[in-house]
């Protein structure tokens, strides 16, 4: 009689099974403003090597784009989750959830004095960092940019110049934010600084009464009645500012 003996064999399921793709992206902060560049590095399955077909970028539940790269422009700063999801041709899904962060950019601000024409005119940065915490981060950067003057700019937070023309003189201020990937989040501002003729005289309390007197202020910038004496710098209405000297 023969015998028959039967071998079992198992084989692990693993070995028929498809795993799939990887879905993987990057992409880098920005600042806010600038669109976030999403860069897809997903893998097809190793076992079928069965190609990705589609793609779904998705953002706060809605999809922002099908494309395999993409880029979106978010509208508020912060860490924000984007979740990717690929299919293979053979119907296979993988996702993946990305954290992109968009900072804040600082919000740019200085104060100066008003000084007379030949004298120099004194500059603050009193700018607003991103996180609206000051100081702005170590390693940031200021710009002035004052035009007619000497120097005709400055890259220090605070500073001085000399400006050659009276009246409103504009200045551009463009500050900087070292970010910790090493981006520079920028912001901008054009803002006029009032450089005084200052015209210095002695009169008696009866000088030209022709022109209009608007406001009259002391050296520290308060207001003084149009009648007081000894005043410092005085306001005329078609913009002409004096510093005078007035005796009874």
């Amino acid at each position: 009689m023969k015998k028959i003996i039967i071998i079992l064999i198992s084989i692990p399921t693993f070995l028929f099974s498809q795993n799939g793709p990887q879905a993987i992206c990057i992409a880098n902060p920005v600042c806010l403003g600038d669109p976030v560049p999403f860069a897809d590095w997903s893998m097809p399955d190793p076992t079928t090597n069965s190609p990705i077909v589609t793609w779904n970028w998705e953002y706060n539940g809605s999809t922002i784009s099908t494309q395999q790269n993409t880029n979106y422009l978010f509208t508020q700063c912060g860490t924000h989750d984007v979740l990717l999801t690929v299919t293979d041709a053979d119907g296979i899904q993988d996702d993946t959830t990305i954290n992109v962060e968009v900072f804040c950019p600082p919000i740019a601000a200085f104060i100066s004095d008003i000084a007379c024409l030949g004298d120099p005119t004194s500059f603050v940065d009193v700018s607003t960092p991103g996180d609206g915490t000051p100081p702005l981060n170590s390693g940031s950067s200021w710009m002035y940019i004052f035009g007619d003057a000497v120097p005709p700019n400055a890259v220090n937070p605070s500073c001085t110049t000399v400006f050659n023309n009276a009246g409103a003189n504009q200045v551009m201020f463009i500050i900087g934010e070292l970010q910790w990937n090493g981006l520079y989040c920028i912001d901008t501002l054009i803002q006029d600084v009032q450089v005084d003729s200052c015209f210095n005289s002695i009169e008696n309390l009866y000088y030209n009464t022709e022109r209009k007197i608007i406001k009259k202020i002391d050296l520290l910038g308060k207001s003084k009645k149009t009648n007081s004496n000894n005043l410092s710098i005085i306001i005329y209405e078609d913009g002409v500012i004096e510093k005078k000297i007035i005796i009874e």
